[in-house]
């Protein structure tokens, strides 16, 4: 059984109820077709804030250093980034990318997407 995650911005827990997320994946479609139906989904993590509200950048935030170490003990395998980590849906906010790379330090692979719009 392979685990996998979903990472979201903390901003979109005001709109998102994550619904289109568990939606692609209990479907597998869209970033999630090539998934088996053994695959669990074991974790939705957020990010811990902007700047603005979150002085900590990524790598020196606890509590990101401690959501990462409890995905790799849980063993999860792939983490996939939400469509609301775009500013104005272009380009991915910087503390996500970082979080992303320290993922991918990790072990833990990183797919950008979930679901369609």
């Amino acid at each position: 059984m392979t685990k996998i995650g979903t990472l979201t911005c903390l901003h979109s827990n005001d709109v998102c109820a994550r619904v289109g997320c568990l939606k692609a994946f209990m479907e597998r479609e869209a970033f999630f077709k090539e998934y088996s139906q053994d695959t669990c989904l074991a974790a939705m993590m957020t990010c811990n804030g902007c700047k603005s509200m979150n002085p900590a950048e990524p790598d020196d935030d606890k509590g990101i250093l401690e959501k990462i170490d409890r995905l790799v003990s849980e063993d999860i395998k792939v983490m996939h980034v939400g469509v609301c980590c775009l500013i104005d849906g272009k380009k991915e906010c910087p503390r996500i990318t970082r979080i992303c790379e320290m993922l991918e330090d990790r072990g833990i692979q990183v797919v950008r997407g979930t679901h369609r719009e």
